[in-house]
């Protein structure tokens, strides 16, 4: 009896892990790149200064994009989430202040989330996704984002355009092998003004390499499910995409 109640704190943390709703992280994400030929190109932090050349930029291109907008800047620039919407972007919550979700107690993690998705929801967004600030979560920022009605999404190729600062460290960062396709969820900021600058020249080379552009939504529903990996007695197993729906 006495090694089934050691066992017990395993169990319970085993159950909660197995039961914890799924995100569409890296791997995941990387593991349904080959199944079509989708981009889905995204923008963090903003809505800012260099937003508005942006979306010029996106018009030009004809390109659909989807954003994860702080909440404060949200406040700051109505406007921009307005027109976001109005041009068919895909606008999405990325937090109000930016913190490491996992260093905060409840009330404060559903603050961050809530008080955007009010601010979004005023302005005609309809947001689906929650993108935690630096990628951070734990279980409990998914179950508060769930709460919320949003599904946490990450990102499969990063820029890394908060340390380089040209098309070619850009592009070199996220373009694979001239022998290969480029697909994916892409992470830029629109808070830099050399990623503004720089935009036009990378979706030219992402089409060149035989991307279709997407929004996040239109990725994620054209994926389709992933093979069944699952043990034999967990055979009757949902597809992560089918688990993304709460």
């Amino acid at each position: 009896m006495r090694h089934v109640f050691a066992a017990l704190p395993f169990l319970f943390t085993a159950f909660a892990a197995l039961a914890a709703p799924p995100v569409l992280d890296f791997t995941e994400i990387s593991r349904s790149e080959g199944r079509s030929a989708g981009c889905a190109i995204t923008f963090d932090d903003g809505p800012g200064e260099h937003t508005g050349r942006l979306l010029d930029a996106l018009a030009d291109k004809r390109v659909h994009a989807t954003f994860f907008v702080l909440g404060r800047h949200v406040r700051s620039h109505p406007d921009l989430i307005r027109r976001m919407v109005a041009e068919g972007h895909e606008v999405e919550n990325h937090s109000f202040d930016h913190p490491d979700m996992r260093k905060l107690d409840e009330a404060a993690r559903q603050k961050e989330i809530a008080e955007t998705e009010s601010l979004l929801t005023a302005l005609g967004a309809k947001p689906r996704f929650f993108r935690p600030p630096y990628g951070a979560y734990d279980p409990r920022v998914v179950e508060d984002a769930r709460q919320n009605g949003l599904e946490v999404v990450l990102w499969s190729h990063d820029s890394e355009d908060w340390r380089y600062h040209t098309v070619a460290t850009l592009e070199g960062n996220i373009l694979p092998p001239s022998s290969h396709g480029a697909h994916g969820i892409f992470l830029f900021h629109d808070i830099h003004d050399s990623t503004i600058a720089a935009m036009p020249s990378v979706l030219d080379e992402l089409k060149d390499k035989g991307c279709r552009f997407v929004t996040v939504a239109e990725w994620v529903d054209g994926a389709g499910p992933l093979p069944d990996t699952t043990p034999p007695r967990q055979a009757g197993a949902k597809s992560w995409r089918s688990l993304l729906r709460w």
